[in-house]
């Protein structure tokens, strides 16, 4: 509605603008009568030229435009505050929920911030920003609040690197929690897993949930892995195996907890 008001008043302005143009150079039109004219659009005329003198008195419009930006730059800032502060509280979340996990598990951690990846191996291993002076030890398992992550391979005085179990060359013992099944689970380069030498006999099935077996002195037994998200059965093997979605997604970790 307010676009067709605004086309209607323009369209008068038009009007009466292009007819005072033609009064005013028509050479057809005697004097009189173009006076008569000009008489009869004088008064929306000045109504004309009063309203924008009154504008020009109200609104000032460069210093409204100014003030706009002004306002314009305080929005972005507010806004680029806001981000900031979601940012520190989703961190301040995960910091409460990594030290109410430690509260709840039978082993000694040391907590750790994921400060980078290996160049050489970046989607299966990180860098950690604990090292020798933190307590940290080669060999290892590494932990987060939603499972296994993987082992230390490599340690500094002040950094660590941990290879993933999507790596594959990470080998873990592990079962599947419902049938105490065993098997061997094996990193891909997809950033999945794969659980292999389940029985033939095994009623493994998409959806049961993989533990440790807690074989070796690295990984203690019943952490959470992941889920069995497909089962499969070469031809001519003598064991079924799984694909396995890990329980954290390992591309978008950022704190970790090491097992002393």
């Amino acid at each position: 509605m307010r676009t067709v008001k605004r086309n209607k008043i323009l369209k008068i302005l038009a009007v009466i603008i292009f007819s005072v143009i033609l009064i005013s150079t028509s050479k057809t039109i005697i004097s009189p009568q173009r006076a008569g004219i000009i008489d009869l659009l004088s008064v929306p005329l000045k109504a004309i030229h009063s309203f924008f003198g009154s504008a020009r008195n109200i609104m000032p419009f460069a210093s409204l435009r100014e003030e706009n930006r002004l306002l314009r730059e305080r929005i972005n800032l507010l806004a680029r505050k806001i981000d900031e502060l979601k940012m520190v509280a989703a961190e301040n979340d995960r910091l409460k929920d990594l030290i109410n996990f430690r509260k709840t598990i039978p082993f000694a951690t040391i907590p750790a911030q994921v400060i980078g990846r290996d160049p050489s191996n970046w989607s299966n291993s990180i860098i950690i920003d604990k090292g020798l002076t933190g307590g940290v030890k080669q060999g290892r398992a590494v932990l987060s609040t939603k499972g296994l992550v993987g082992r230390v391979l490599e340690v500094g005085r002040y950094s660590s690197k941990i290879l993933l179990i999507t790596d594959p060359n990470s080998k873990v013992g592990v079962m599947i929690q419902r049938n105490r099944h065993g098997g061997i689970l094996a990193g891909r380069p997809d950033g999945k897993c794969r659980m292999v030498y389940i029985a033939l006999d095994s009623d493994v099935a998409v959806g049961d949930k993989v533990i440790t077996a807690g074989f070796g002195a690295i990984f203690p037994k019943d952490i959470l892995v992941g889920e069995v998200v497909r089962v499969d059965k070469e031809p001519g093997r003598l064991y079924k195996s799984a694909v396995i979605k890990t329980a954290e997604d390992l591309s978008r970790l950022e704190e970790v907890l090491c097992i002393k």
